[in-house]
């Protein structure tokens, strides 16, 4: 032990004062002797399986001396054996904190990590049991009775839940279970309060006292009873030899008999639990592919609708983009023709002017539009492919062979005879080519 004043090692335990400091540490030894005694109390509950006793002999020792890593470290095994390893594994790891070296408790908190299955058993048995714990306070007794059940298959320490068990039996009038559950509770703590008082009551209801320790006279009694039917032999009674018949086709009838009504018994017990569990395997996968095909379709309408929108979208961008080359292209093409109707070229600015688009023009350049046109006697075209047949243009699709009929200033002074232009030659003036023989070559007049 060392002084509480300066921490130095007390060696004489008869000294009432520290050698070092001069402190008094009268009541601190005997606070120490406390807290020693009753571990000492405690160890002696634990080994005859006073449990709670234990627990509070122990808890009295470390309010004393919370520093006392004996009792808290067999506190925390106490708390293991009740099947309550939350509050085990939080006196292991203060203990730990405590000392951390040469501490008993690291081999515990070890080895209940290395066994991760265990420890995770363990934590779900605890969640299982608070699950019926509610389930009992909104009234499904019998819900939490089926997995208490399943808890104390997996924890049979959980004393917890032998109590909660035993009391969802009594509240159902169901003494013996209940009487055979507490039993199985004070195996594990025998003292322990809360099954005593359970265990009281459950015998004032039925009239019949339980009895914990296992009888060992009836052993006793059987000896005796043989040994004075062997000193009075007149007092045996002598019972006769049964026959058994024991051949080989009264035991083949038999098994054939046990296999029929195992047979039986699946095919009505088992087969249709596998019949249900099936159709509602199927059922549930029905209603997955269904609701998958509505997701998709929902998808696929909208793909669809969005589709359509960008199909409607890129073609109103085609045709504005068309319009607009074809726009550039009918500027481009009259800069050209009036370039040339300015130098006299009629024939480059007759060639020019075809390549116009007459309704992609603007009202402002119409005027040399039509000037050339009257000039040169050819017209352009429009977006839908048809020729101008206006403003003194040379459209023959009306006005016959209108080239033969057209000024000839400004092509050949010497003049030409219109019967070579008739139509014996061959040469259709009236197409929409304007100007251009068969051979595709331009006329010149």
């Amino acid at each position: 032990m060392n002084c509480m004043n300066c921490g130095a090692f007390l060696a004489d335990k008869d000294l009432d004062y520290c050698p070092h400091c001069g402190c008094n540490v009268l009541i601190q030894k005997k606070v120490e002797y406390l807290s020693r005694l009753y571990y000492n109390q405690g160890l002696e509950k634990a080994s005859i399986r006073d449990l709670s006793g234990a627990v509070t002999c122990l808890k009295q020792s470390l309010t004393f001396n919370k520093r006392n890593i004996q009792a808290r470290n067999l506190l925390g095994l106490v708390y293991f054996e009740m099947g309550e390893v939350v509050a085990a594994l939080s006196e292991w790891v203060i203990s730990k904190n405590l000392q951390p070296t040469r501490n008993i408790a690291n081999e515990y908190i070890n080895r209940l990590q290395a066994n991760s299955n265990k420890l995770d058993a363990i934590n779900e048995t605890i969640r299982k049991y608070n699950n019926a714990l509610a389930l009992c306070r909104e009234g499904h007794e019998d819900m939490a009775a089926i997995q208490l059940r399943k808890i104390l298959a997996q924890n049979t320490k959980l004393i917890k839940g032998y109590h909660l068990l035993a009391l969802i039996y009594m509240k159902n009038h169901d003494w013996g279970k209940a009487r055979r559950t507490l039993k199985k509770a004070a195996r594990i703590d025998k003292t322990n309060t809360t099954t005593l008082r359970f265990l009281r009551e459950v015998d004032e209801r039925t009239g019949v006292t339980t009895r914990l320790e296992k009888q060992k006279k009836g052993l006793f009694r059987a000896k005796g009873a043989a040994d004075s039917s062997e000193e009075n032999p007149r007092s045996q009674v002598l019972q006769p030899a049964v026959y058994r018949e024991n051949s080989r086709i009264s035991l083949f009838m038999t098994l054939v008999a046990g296999v029929a009504a195992g047979a039986v018994a699946f095919w009505l017990l088992a087969v249709p639990a596998i019949k249900q569990g099936i159709y509602r395997e199927a059922n549930q996968q029905i209603v997955k592919y269904s609701e998958s095909l509505a997701s998709q379709g929902a998808e696929l309408s909208k793909a669809q609708g969005e589709a359509k929108e960008s199909g409607d979208v890129a073609e109103e961008i085609t045709k504005e983009l068309d319009t607009e080359q074809k726009k550039s292209a009918s500027y481009q093409a009259l800069l050209n023709a009036y370039v040339s109707y300015r130098q006299n070229e009629y024939d480059a600015a007759a060639l020019e002017i075809q390549k116009v688009y007459e309704d992609q023009l603007g009202d402002d350049v119409k005027g040399i539009y039509n000037t050339i046109c009257s000039e040169t006697g050819v017209s352009g075209m429009r977006s839908d492919g048809s020729t101008d047949s206006g403003d003194g243009t040379g459209d023959t699709s009306e006005g016959g062979n209108s080239n033969s009929e057209s000024d000839t200033s400004g092509y050949d002074e010497s003049g030409y005879d219109e019967s070579d232009y008739s139509e014996s030659d061959g040469t259709d003036y009236s197409s929409e080519d304007g100007y251009y023989d068969e051979n595709g070559d331009f006329q010149y007049y």
